[in-house]
């Protein structure tokens, strides 16, 4: 039998609490779009409630477009931690680390980042939208200044 921990890209390297709210966001959201239809509206309500229909309609495209760049490109198929897991994976931290530089301005670095994903030859383009997708999550984070707080469910045993 496989061990969790033996999965590449599971790995914890850090929790939800110790990073930005808003990359604390952004993973949450990519768990959520990635669990099922009812998670992906979730995401969709955020980004129109802060940004408006249309313009929130835009911006969660980009959102989707990064993930199913992410996805159809990876070099494996990339592992979540559940929605109520304050752990972040080894794979949820490098797209943190993708979306953070990219939304900083730095694509060289970004594309890089991104390398560790995909194959070289898509890293640019994923890096040009986690750079979309981050001055969004980044906006997103201001405009609600009560941001969530993650608790894990304490009367649970399972750990992940």
């Amino acid at each position: 039998m496989t061990q969790m921990s033996a999965i590449p890209g599971n790995a914890v390297v850090g929790r939800l609490t110790e990073v930005a709210p808003w990359e604390a966001d952004l993973i949450m959201s990519m768990r959520l779009w990635m669990e099922n239809a009812d998670g992906q509206r979730d995401v969709w309500n955020s980004y129109a409630r802060c940004y408006g229909s249309a313009e929130g309609h835009a911006k969660m495209q980009q959102f989707e477009t990064l993930l199913t760049c992410l996805c159809s490109h990876a070099r494996r198929p990339l592992v979540r931690h559940g929605l109520g897991c304050d752990c972040i994976g080894s794979d949820e931290a490098v797209l943190q680390t993708l979306v953070r530089e990219a939304a900083r301005g730095d694509l060289a670095e970004a594309s890089m980042i991104a390398s560790l994903l995909v194959p070289a030859s898509h890293a640019e383009m994923v890096a040009i939208y986690a750079a979309q997708v981050g001055q969004a999550m980044k906006e997103m984070s201001r405009h609600y200044k009560a941001a969530k707080t993650i608790t894990p469910a304490t009367n649970e045993r399972v750990l992940h």
